[in-house]
């Protein structure tokens, strides 16, 4: 007697659905969102753009120092790579409020000393003092 050897057909795969436009858009739009990265209100920006560059920028230099760049150092090195100043400055703020740091701190004024003798004395007067009549 012979044996019957059968052999199993492949899985059918069912056929392709096709989507309407709608729902195409709907799906790209969707994969462009998932590729954004946003976080305090802001959205970061693509690499290879200028705004993108001056992200890297700060991110660099922020690393390399070991603290939040500071805005003249993002500058700086910016405007020596030839980006616009405004752009620079703009988008560091946005860079800044991303990572959810506030305003840069400003630098205290140093107080300024005057030496001015106290009222009633000979010098606030305009009278010759003992030493300067020698």
């Amino acid at each position: 007697m012979a044996e019957a050897t059968t052999t199993a057909a492949p899985p059918q795969t069912p056929p392709p659905v096709q989507q309407t436009k709608a729902q195409q858009k709907a799906e790209e739009k969707a994969r462009r969102e998932a590729a954004k990265i946003q976080q305090n209100g802001v959205t970061r920006p693509k690499d290879g753009t200028q705004t993108g560059r001056v992200w890297a920028i700060s991110d660099e230099e922020s690393r390399a120092a070991g603290r939040a760049a500071t805005r003249k150092e993002v500058i700086a090195k910016g405007t020596a790579e030839g980006l616009n100043e405004a752009t620079i400055a703009t988008q560091y703020g946005r860079w800044r409020k991303f990572h959810g740091l506030k305003a840069e701190p400003r630098p205290m004024p140093t107080p300024q000393v005057t030496t001015q003798p106290a009222p009633g004395t000979p010098a606030a007067t305009g009278a010759p003092t003992p030493a300067a009549t020698t």
